[in-house]
């Protein structure tokens, strides 16, 4: 399959699962499996637009309804995707799987940018990245090949505990 119809589907996938969720209940189980997918996505459109900066702009924008999305009914469930990113992921998925997580927050929060009222998630992700810094030493350490290719330098978790600085 090649980049663009990778991205294009994750794009698809994305707003076809926001249509099918958008009237649920916020607190519908359907919506955590939504999220937990749509940021699997966004991480990898995130790499994407790291690799190619051209490409930011028409995710951007053909993301704008999942933007309208989190505007319009808050961070909750990303809040929760957040509070997921712990001892039980590290545990199923390693330091790797924690660092996809929480790159994938630092990518979404990128995209929608000043349209979601955050502040709520920021303390989330505060908190996310204590927690971070805290397993670092015992779980970090990954090797330049364990890395995932295109991953931006200021997602500093990849190269804890040597690099601890501020999140994105």
């Amino acid at each position: 399959m090649s980049a663009t119809a990778e991205l294009t589907g994750c794009i698809e996938r994305i707003l076809t699962d926001l249509e099918a969720v958008a009237r649920a209940p916020i607190r519908d189980e359907r919506r955590r499996g939504f999220i937990a997918a749509m940021m699997r996505d966004v991480y990898r459109l995130g790499l994407a637009w790291s690799r190619e900066p051209a490409l930011r702009g028409e995710v951007f924008a053909r993301l704008a309804p999942v933007r309208r999305h989190f505007a319009d009914e808050g961070p909750f469930e990303l809040q929760i995707f957040a509070a997921r990113q712990s001892s039980a992921r590290l545990e199923a998925e390693g330091w790797e799987g924690l660092c996809r997580g929480r790159s994938a927050l630092a990518f979404f929060v990128e995209l929608a940018g000043a349209e979601l009222d955050g502040t709520r998630l920021e303390e989330d992700l505060a908190g996310l990245d204590e927690y971070l810094r805290e397993v670092a030493t015992r779980e970090g350490y990954l090797r330049e090949e364990e890395r995932d290719a295109d991953v931006p330098r200021a997602h500093w978790w990849w190269w804890a505990p040597l690099e601890t600085g501020s999140a994105t």
